[in-house]
């Protein structure tokens, strides 16, 4: 390996007294009163714009003075604003939410508390801040050319263009020239990373990350993805009641703040919808997550490894394709990488760094429960794995700032979750699991699949539909004797049978699987690479502080990720790409890290180990993208297709909407309600109808007297899709046996609700 790289800026400096001043404070209440003032007009769509970058932006500003962040720091770190903001944001919501109903308000959450909150709680940090030091000034003059770096955004415009076409029914083509350019941008940056101005690089990741996030997010009549419909729902019932109320027994998605109070806030603030705050706004910030691993690589890192690192974590399709459709782990996600370059942060003064420190943690904590809990697991095992080390290796046996944040972390979960707002029926379902089953440490399989197989792949395994018809049946013959089915459900005619999504026919197969070859090497690489490099970070003799501490949460990012990947019972609580691309915060450092080494074995190196790794990115987000299938063949996501598994499960139109809310109002309480995992979606998102869904709409298990709910899938493609015993089962929707049995009590051409 060759010697460690060390950017110019993290020198530090000589010690000095700041002296104090007051500059600054008449722009920061400036832009206050700005805030106020555009509210008025917040009907229009530009002042809306506007409001949305003020709110993430100035609050976060003001909160960094108070707490005498350096300016330098702040610039060299950008995403550290939006991250204050979001602070910002749910602290004074809480408050005002809180506070609100002493004073006769049973609606706080509405425009007037919320700004009244928000105002006062940046005025308190104003005069906080009023004797801090000239280097707290954010010398955002210094960045040149602010003109010449604004093209990159076009990026995301474009894919929003093309994600409206595919909503209206046009070709993919504007969709696809999108995607080329981001690919393309990519590699070029990468490949030029040392020529090119480094804050040009940041917009550049921001833009890509950012396009690829608004291809899924925009898509569908109101919010893109599973987990994102229970978000919505519990959006739309805090902004109908302007008040959160803090027990939320079994509700992890109504504990969390950022899908609650945050969005409510910024709903009434910028006069954005609702649906558009979580389909614009949120990956707007979850965007941020690529630039703060740029930030923290640049610290150990030569500019074209760092962008590799950032750029390698862009091409994850969890990043795309599913981080837009967690809206609560989007918010927690950047709130952790912002916690890990303040965690190793040497430079900040004590009291700043574990000041910030401490609000990023408890800001993370009532954000998203999994990625807390992740962040416990890894902060957790770099601790005592630090301990160790350091009677081997030059480091401190504890870094003060990592066992603070594990503690504000660990405290904070323990108290948000448990007994303020008694969620967390979760983690102790996972606790008993593990009790009784152990962590079943093989990959679930396929019929005939190796293990080797199944983890390479990592594939839902899946069922036939008439032994899953036949198992199903069974069970509610033992375990719910109340289900009364029709006499003639076992008629041979409304036998199940299997019915798989289209796909294209494959053209090239031998590009066409190279490609796909090519993209699983390319992370197997990943994380072999990253591996051995943190393992070389931690060990190797004269590196820097910043170095061993990401070699260390490297090395617990192994540990953790061999643990998830490999647990059949974990896997079943916690997806393991979601897993993966939050420890890709310290894991991709390590990866390019061990790159750069290879590329300093040799003068030539260099070239090859770079335009290798171009290679592997281009393979890998040409596969995850759904650029490959889109132009060779295959199953294409919803970012490039309206068929396909996945527009089938997560894309909803406004008929199915209006059909799942019509429902909802004949529905009585106690009343049973059949919707396979295709039909569920609209319900909960419209409805909140989730407890007591029988997802089983078979014949032989529908009852007499109950309501099924059919969405477009189910009667246009005539398929349905069921998870049992953990295998994926997609079948012929039994529409036959419907029409036969039952009236259809409401239709609108695309989705139907029957009855008896």
């Amino acid at each position: 390996m060759t010697a460690e790289y060390r950017p110019q800026h993290a020198a530090r400096s000589s010690p000095r007294v700041p002296i104090p001043t007051r500059s600054g404070l008449e722009v920061h209440c400036a832009f206050l009163v700005l805030i106020a003032f555009f509210i008025a007009f917040r009907d229009i769509w530009a002042f809306q714009a506007i409001l949305v970058i003020l709110l993430l932006s100035v609050p976060g500003v003001i909160l960094l003075r108070a707490l005498r962040i350096p300016g330098r720091i702040v610039a060299s770190f950008p995403a550290l604003v939006p991250c204050g903001s979001i602070v910002v944001l749910l602290g004074s919501g809480l408050a005002v939410d809180l506070i609100g109903p002493l004073f006769g308000l049973k609606s706080p959450l509405r425009t007037i508390p919320v700004l009244v909150g928000l105002e006062l709680c940046c005025i308190l940090l104003l005069a906080i801040s009023i004797n801090a030091g000239p280097d707290v000034k954010i010398p955002w003059r210094s960045i040149s050319k602010p003109g010449y770096l604004a093209w990159p955004l076009a990026f995301p415009l474009i894919a929003a263009a093309g994600a409206m076409r595919l909503n209206n029914g046009y070709s993919n083509s504007v969709a696809v020239v999108a995607l080329v350019l981001c690919i393309g941008i990519l590699i070029a940056s990468m490949l030029f990373a040392s020529r090119i101005d480094k804050s040009l690089l940041v917009v550049i990741l921001y833009s890509v990350g950012l396009a690829m996030m608004w291809s899924y997010s925009l898509r569908g009549s109101l919010v893109y993805g599973f987990d994102i419909a229970t978000e919505y729902q519990r959006l739309n019932q805090t902004v109908a009641a302007g008040v959160w109320h803090f027990t939320h027994h079994n509700d992890a998605y109504g504990a969390m703040l950022s899908v609650t109070v945050m969005p409510t806030e910024l709903h009434f603030l910028s006069g954005l919808s609702a649906p558009l705050v979580l389909k614009i706004v949120y990956p707007m910030i979850g965007a941020l997550f690529p630039l703060e691993i740029f930030g923290l690589a640049r610290r150990v890192l030569a500019p074209p490894w760092a962008f590799l690192a950032a750029a390698f974590t862009i091409a994850q399709a969890s990043f795309a394709q599913e981080l837009p459709a967690l809206a609560r782990q989007e918010i927690a996600l950047v709130l952790f990488a912002a916690l890990v370059a303040v965690m190793l942060a040497s430079q900040l003064a004590r009291r700043s760094q574990w000041g910030l420190v401490v609000l990023l943690s408890l800001a993370m904590v009532v954000s998203h429960y999994s990625t807390t809990y992740v962040a416990i697991a890894l902060i957790g095992l770099a601790l005592p794995l630090q301990w160790v080390i350091s009677w081997f290796c030059d480091v401190t046996r504890v870094t003060g700032a990592i066992a603070l944040s594990f503690v504000a972390v660990l405290a904070g979960a323990f108290m948000w979750y448990g007994p303020l707002t008694r969620s967390s029926s979760g983690l102790e379902q996972v606790a008993q699991t593990v009790t009784a089953q152990g962590l079943d440490l093989l990959p679930t399989q396929n019929s005939g699949e190796s293990p080797l197989a199944a983890y390479f792949q990592s594939t839902q395994p899946t069922m036939s539909a008439t032994r899953y018809e036949q198992l199903v049946h069974k069970q509610y013959q033992l375990n719910d004797p109340a289900i009364s089915p029709l006499s003639d459900a076992g008629l041979p005619e409304y036998t199940l049978h299997n019915s798989v999504p289209p796909t294209s026919r494959i053209k090239l197969a031998i590009v066409h699987g190279a490609i796909s070859l090519g993209s699983l090497i390319s992370q197997e690489l990943l994380n072999f690479l990253g591996a051995i490099g943190a393992l070389i970070m931690v060990l190797r003799r004269n590196v820097s502080a910043a170095t061993r501490h990401i070699g260390l949460l490297g090395l617990a990012t192994v540990l953790f990720l061999a643990v998830v990947r490999l647990s059949g019972t974990l896997a079943a609580f916690y997806n393991n790409e979601r897993a993966l691309l939050q420890a890709l915060g310290v894991f991709s450092v390590a990866f390019c890290w061990a790159m750069q080494g290879l590329a300093g074995l040799r003068d030539r190196a260099r070239v090859l180990v770079l335009l290798a790794g171009a290679a592997f990115l281009a393979v890998f987000i040409a596969n995850t993208s759904g650029l490959s299938n889109a132009i060779l063949g295959g199953g294409t996501e919803t970012n490039l297709a309206n068929s396909g598994e996945d527009f089938e499960r997560f894309f909803m139109t406004t008929q199915e909407l209006a059909s799942a809310d019509w429902l909802s109002s004949e529905v009585s309480p106690g009343q049973l309600v059949y919707a396979d995992e295709y039909a569920q979606l609209p319900l909960v998102a419209v409805t909140g109808i989730s407890e007591g869904v029988i997802a089983d709409v078979t014949p032989l298990t529908i009852n007499q007297s109950a309501w099924i709910y059919a969405d477009r899938t189910n009667i246009v493609d005539k398929r349905g899709r069921v998870t049992f015993d953990n295998d994926r089962v997609t079948y012929a929707y039994p529409v036959g046996f419907l029409d036969t049995n039952f009236d259809v009590v409401y239709t609108d051409g695309s989705s139907e609700v029957f009855y008896r």
